[in-house]
């Protein structure tokens, strides 16, 4: 019989095992969001798992995202600088991208007539899990919904982001970091900072911010266009 620590044991095992094909092969299919949930959503079924029973088994997991939430203030402090002379670009990115992205799912969701639960679970596709576990609690959204809109968002951000720093002929890296930091969370975290230190730091802060934000505004937002 498969134990919690099995389960727990070999997620971890595998999403290590992904980053280091990651590193090797860098490509969105190797990318840790994406082959790690497809490897465990395929072995599941063959090692008679249920979807409740992983759930319950990796629950330590999610718990590790409320102390990640905290270790987000490390990069804030140690960019201090960075933050004061790039503030204004940071605080208007933040409330623009940020806005644009929860109204924008907000009336979407409206149009396509989507359950609230699916709708409030869409308005924090945009931010890091912590932040959007936070948003999907305080708006009635739902955690799982969430996770698959944020991961989703990332990978389709990354792709996009891309697209549109060509389009737009983009040279700053700050301005290359702020997009993807604000469109993609993590991955494009990961993306900004395969091309350098500004893009990364610039990203890092945008990411963080957003998040801030959300949390402040999301409810005020859902409330407001109802």
């Amino acid at each position: 019989m498969i134990t919690i620590v099995t389960l727990l044991s070999s997620t971890v095992a595998a999403y290590r095992l992904n980053t280091s094909i990651y590193k090797r092969w860098r490509g969105i299919w190797s990318s840790p969001l994406i082959l790690t949930p497809l490897a465990i959503i395929a072995i599941l079924p063959l090692a008679g798992v249920s979807y409740d029973t992983y759930v319950a088994s990796t629950r330590p997991l999610l718990w590790m995202i409320g102390p990640l939430t905290l270790a987000l203030a490390v990069p804030v402090y140690q960019q201090r600088a960075f933050i004061r002379h790039w503030w204004p670009a940071l605080v208007v990115g933040t409330i623009v991208s940020g806005t644009t992205a929860m109204i924008s799912a907000i009336e979407l969701a409206h149009f396509f007539d989507l359950p609230s639960t699916i709708a409030h679970s869409l308005v924090a596709r945009s931010v890091s899990l912590p932040f959007a576990f936070v948003v999907a609690d305080e708006i009635s959204g739902a955690r799982d919904l969430t996770t698959l809109f944020v991961v989703v968002s990332g990978l389709v951000g990354i792709v996009v982001g891309d697209v549109l720093l060509v389009l737009m002929r983009l040279r700053s890296a700050q301005a290359h970091g702020a997009t993807l930091g604000a469109i993609a969370q993590v991955a494009g975290v990961a993306r900004a900072h395969d091309r350098g230190t500004p893009n990364g730091v610039m990203a890092s802060l945008t990411m963080v911010f957003s998040g801030a934000f959300a949390v402040l505004a999301a409810p005020f937002l859902v409330r407001f266009l109802q």
